[in-house]
């Protein structure tokens, strides 16, 4: 899993978007909302972790298990490929 190049996280107060850059600017139009778990999981993403690296960071960061986190980064995952941001 592996975000694509020309996207970029913008956290703004209160919100958290996913915007193309450059090239990307001409061919993917809008943007991408997320919440903070999908923000935080984007991010390990871009840092190059794992699924289950990124599901591990969650438990770390937020008092979940590990079973309903990797369930949240799959979930996650299927999201981002969806709308087009991740391959």
């Amino acid at each position: 899993m592996k975000i694509k190049e020309g996207f970029v996280l913008r956290k703004m107060p209160g919100m958290n978007m996913v915007m193309p850059i450059g090239e990307n600017i001409k061919t993917y139009k809008g943007s991408v909302m997320l919440n903070e778990t999908s923000a935080f999981i984007y991010e390990k993403l871009v840092e190059g972790k794992s699924k289950e690296e990124a599901a591990k960071a969650l438990t770390e960061e937020y008092d979940v298990d590990i079973e309903k986190a990797m369930q949240s980064v799959e979930r996650t995952c299927a999201d981002f490929i969806e709308a087009g941001i991740a391959e």
